[in-house]
């Protein structure tokens, strides 16, 4: 098979569509749509993003010390588009904008997004700059989920969360189907 060389590229296939929701007053909260995150450990449980310094939430993340990372349905794409497209400067309420609703973290003072099935809340551990802003190391405090995702009270069902995923070539997409079981599919290339 015939290689090209793109040189160095963003093309991770696929990544999750994270919504981050920062406090940014009162009873208000600013969310931004990311890409460029995942979880980078396990104990503790860490995760690290890429958030552009520019970003109307960046200032309050800085201040907060802390977010929320909401994992929307592939049936919330509108919404998730629309907060990575819109500036919390242009629309102060966005939460509002796309119909959703804010509940209180149990740990941290930013709100998850009660309508997304799996949140995340996050204490920002360090800032690494970055040319256009910054990599956030975040220890992840508390985890929601909505029960009926659970498939044995612990373990969520990928396929019932239906998390909206993005490619690099500027697509939403859903799960597809299973094709193999972790820590079992490669038996079939073990000697015995």
């Amino acid at each position: 098979m015939t290689k090209k060389q793109l040189g160095p590229t963003t093309h991770l296939f696929p990544m999750p569509t994270m919504l981050v929701a920062v406090k940014t007053g009162e009873g208000t909260a600013n969310i931004l749509t990311i890409a460029w995150g995942g979880i980078v450990g396990g104990e503790p449980p860490m995760m690290a993003l890429s958030i552009g310094g520019s970003h109307y939430s960046s200032a309050f993340i800085e201040e907060e010390g802390n977010f929320t990372v909401n994992i929307p349905r592939s049936d919330q794409v509108a919404g998730a588009d629309y907060c990575g497209m819109v500036s919390g400067r242009q629309d102060p309420d966005k939460p509002g904008t796309c119909g959703w609703t804010m509940a209180p973290s149990r740990v941290i003072s930013s709100p998850i997004i009660a309508d997304c099935p799996l949140n995340f809340e996050c204490r920002v551990i360090r800032k690494m700059d970055a040319a256009e802003g910054g990599f956030y190391l975040v220890e992840i405090l508390e985890t929601h989920v909505d029960e009926a995702l659970l498939a044995d009270g612990k373990l969520i069902d990928a396929l019932a969360l239906d998390p909206l995923i993005f490619t690099p070539d500027g697509y939403y997409h859903k799960l597809g189907e299973r094709v193999g079981r972790g820590w079992d599919a490669g038996n079939a290339l073990k000697r015995r």
